[in-house]
């Protein structure tokens, strides 16, 4: 079974989370999207967040 980092599912009408697992913990997440695409657009928000806080921690720019 492939196992995805990043996990979206509608928790209600209309309401979509965003996950991002690593060895089965949640170690982040949002909630309240109104579609699917908002809360994926969210996640790749966070992603590049992260991505740019670890190249600024590294000291490579």
């Amino acid at each position: 079974m492939e196992e995805r980092v990043f996990n979206f599912r509608e928790t209600g009408p209309g309401q979509w989370r965003w996950s991002f697992t690593f060895r089965d913990q949640t170690m982040a997440c949002g909630e309240g999207f109104p579609s699917e695409l908002s809360a994926r657009k969210a996640a790749e928000s966070f992603a590049s967040g992260v991505g740019l806080a670890l190249i600024d921690l590294i000291g490579h720019r």
